[in-house]
């Protein structure tokens, strides 16, 4: 009964907090057809767009870079080895899930704020060492912790995969006449399992540079390098499908805005279809004025050369 009052409800003119309001159905609208808008070319409506976007990405990556950086890492880190060290504390704290003696803790997050500081070093002298220590620091912890984990898993994690998976399972059927199941028999079960050993196992010969490439490890890195070209092929695809999957949900949100409560046009009448409240709706309406004011300004240009 709730649910259905609210939802009869028309939404405000702007609110913070509410789900839907009038003005944000059309800032979302305009947004969205601006954005769409570079399919014709480069234009002012894409640059406004680009523009906000940008500017808010960055006030709000910003805010929330101090929120979890300064905020929760320096302040409250300090303020629990504070109470730490205080009377009636432990003198330990956990950092990254490994408890330390609270002045260590102290310590090492003094260290990380000193290399903050080096980082803004480069604002008022752009030739300094300072910035670089803090740089190369970032870099190699970076470059330590991404490369464990990319070769824990997708190599480490994919080599112990191949050894535990069997290639026969007694408990699946036998070869049917069911074409239906057919990848439930035992049969594809093996077959699938030796297509994956092989493509891993090419894959990983095409790699090896130490040997003469002779007629068996040339072979095997042919068939190596098919099955990379499938992989990229299906992870281009599954990208294309993606983006298709964010257009298919930008033009549905675009549909949800062009009900009564976000038109222009009165409510129609009993028993009218309501086609003015629809070309009156922030979608129509935003799309014509892009599509005139983008041909006007074409036609202008030809005129003038």
């Amino acid at each position: 009964m709730l649910l259905a009052l609210q939802q009869a409800t028309e939404p405000p003119f702007f609110s913070i907090t509410a789900p839907d309001d009038v003005l944000g159905a059309w800032l979302i609208c305009f947004f969205t057809l601006a954005v769409f808008s570079f399919l014709y070319k480069d234009n002012p409506f894409y640059k406004v767009a680009e523009h906000v976007f940008v500017g808010v990405g960055t006030a709000f990556y910003t805010l929330q870079y101090y929120e979890e950086g300064v905020i929760g890492r320096l302040y409250e880190h300090m303020e629990q080895a504070g109470r730490a060290l205080g009377e009636g504390g432990s003198g330990v704290m956990d950092l990254g899930g490994t408890p330390v003696p609270a002045a260590w803790a102290i310590g090492l997050r003094s260290v990380a704020v000193l290399l903050s500081l080096m980082l803004l070093v480069r604002l008022f002298r752009s030739g300094s060492w300072a910035p670089r220590w803090a740089v190369a620091t970032m870099v190699g912890i970076y470059a330590a912790i991404k490369m464990t984990g990319e070769t824990q898993s997708k190599l480490v994690l994919q080599v112990e995969g191949l050894m535990r998976k069997p290639l026969v399972n007694p408990e699946l059927a036998s070869w049917g006449s069911d074409w239906a199941a057919v990848e439930q028999t035992q049969v594809f079960y093996t077959f699938a399992n030796l297509v994956l050993l092989v493509g891993v196992l090419c894959a990983l010969l095409h790699f090896v540079f130490t040997f003469r490439r002779g007629k068996v490890l040339a072979g095997a890195s042919r068939v190596g390098v098919v099955v990379l070209m499938l992989t990229f092929g299906a992870m281009f695809g599954f990208t294309v499908l993606g983006r298709y999957a964010l257009l298919i949900d930008r033009i549905d949100t675009l549909g949800d805005y062009t009900g009564g409560a976000y038109s222009l046009a009165p409510p129609p009448a009993a028993g009218s279809a309501g086609a003015l409240q629809l070309m009156l709706s922030p979608p129509v309406l935003l799309a014509v004025l892009i599509a005139l004011v983008l041909a006007v300004a074409a036609a202008s240009r030809k005129r003038s050369a």
